[in-house]
């Protein structure tokens, strides 16, 4: 085990904490040093320190050490990424040892740092193997992704949990992403235009057996900019929007731009007493890098509620698109009614946040019946 050096001032004045983590996989010795800033308290946000990696020697030679800043309100399943990017031994194939008094496993990575009991000079082994190494191809950690969806209460809190736009550790992924992946402009923001952002898979197309799909109708173009959110990487992304119409050649829509999986980050929430790892699409992302656009003219169509954990009050959950080539898809009219719906809140709505949620309420309750899904929380068609 390597020697640690005492706790030392970080760069906001604060003491670091820090910890040995070793990995004792045969011919793979590795030692990481981190550090661990303490927050303000979590529920008032925290300060944004600077993260700092320090590099001792040659990546994965006997007794490296590495310096991590980390932050109390940053989860377990940060520490574990952290190690991961320093080891390449896979999150779901870390075994921690030694940390907490309980075994840290899996099961915790939605627990904060502070809260597992990390004091001062605290030491653990981790045991993995490196991906290079391993006989056979990792799964990742399962997602909601099966079938699983979780629904935001508007107001973004459900009044015993932070709320997730409020987490200082969701607001520094946030802040990270803007930093590391800045925007590439397909057509520039036209002044005045309110910003729509439209998913893809099962909002737009059906990616199962083929790729068919449509856009909303072209009646919403003159009030909106447009940009596609996909949780897929961009080599498949881009075929999806070639066979859309909205790439290449003469488009009937000129998309600001385009944004993939890359910027996209994990939270974690407890449901019904167990906790759930899902990704998310945080609008401050855009909003970060074109201040014009905000919660009041903003809005952000997808099948899945747990898409709109950061911005509850900005989300319009819509029914999937799924099963194209059968009778029921061939009477599928969501794209349609959907158009209609936001031209009439260009229109007649000057700041989303105020009125958009009464139009929504008083559509539901015109012709059928049918109303639509407020806020992410309860799936249904447009009315």
């Amino acid at each position: 085990m390597p020697d640690v050096s005492a706790a030392s001032p970080t760069l906001d004045g604060s003491t670091a904490c820090p910890i040995a983590i070793h990995d004792t996989t045969s011919n793979l010795p590795t030692a990481v040093l981190s550090s661990l800033t303490p927050d303000a308290d979590i529920t008032d946000g925290d300060r944004q320190p600077t993260v700092e990696d320090v590099v001792s020697g040659p990546p994965l030679v006997p007794e490296e050490k590495l310096t991590l800043h980390m932050n109390s309100s940053d989860l377990v399943y940060d520490l574990r990424v952290q190690i991961e990017q320093l080891t390449e031994v896979p999150t779901d194939a870390q075994k921690i040892l030694g940390l907490t008094k309980t075994k840290l496993s899996m099961e915790t990575d939605g627990s904060r740092l502070a809260a597992v009991g990390i004091k001062d000079g605290a030491r653990f082994q981790m045991v993995g193997t490196p991906v290079h190494l391993r006989f056979k191809e990792r799964e990742g950690p399962r997602l909601p992704e099966d079938g699983i969806d979780i629904n935001y209460p508007a107001r973004g809190s459900d009044g015993q949990f932070i709320a997730p736009a409020k987490d200082p550790r969701n607001q520094r992924k946030v802040a990270e992403l803007v930093k590391k992946y800045p925007i590439t402009i397909i057509n520039e923001a036209r002044p005045g235009k309110r910003l729509l952002v439209l998913d893809i898979d099962y909002t737009l197309v059906d990616t199962r057996p083929l790729i068919v799909g449509a856009l909303p109708p072209i009646d919403v173009y003159p009030h909106y900019d447009i940009v596609m959110w996909s949780q897929t990487h961009w080599r498949w992304l881009e075929t999806k929007l070639v066979e859309l119409g909205v790439l290449g050649g003469d488009t009937v829509y000129k998309i600001c731009f385009v944004a993939d999986r890359t910027t996209m980050f994990p939270i974690f929430s407890e449901r019904s007493g167990q906790m759930i790892k899902h990704e998310v699409k945080p609008l401050a992302y855009f909003w970060a890098q074109y201040p014009d656009w905000s919660a009041k003219n903003t809005i952000h169509i997808d099948d899945l509620g747990r898409n709109f954990a950061l911005n509850p009050g900005e989300g319009l959950k819509i029914r999937a698109f799924k099963g194209a080539g059968t009778l029921e898809a061939e009477a599928d009219r969501e794209l349609e009614k959907l158009g209609g719906y936001l031209v009439e809140l260009a229109e007649m709505t000057d700041d989303f946040t105020t009125r958009w949620k009464k139009r929504r309420r008083r559509r539901g309750t015109e012709g059928t019946g049918q109303q639509t899904a407020p806020q992410g929380t309860d799936e249904g068609p447009i009315a």
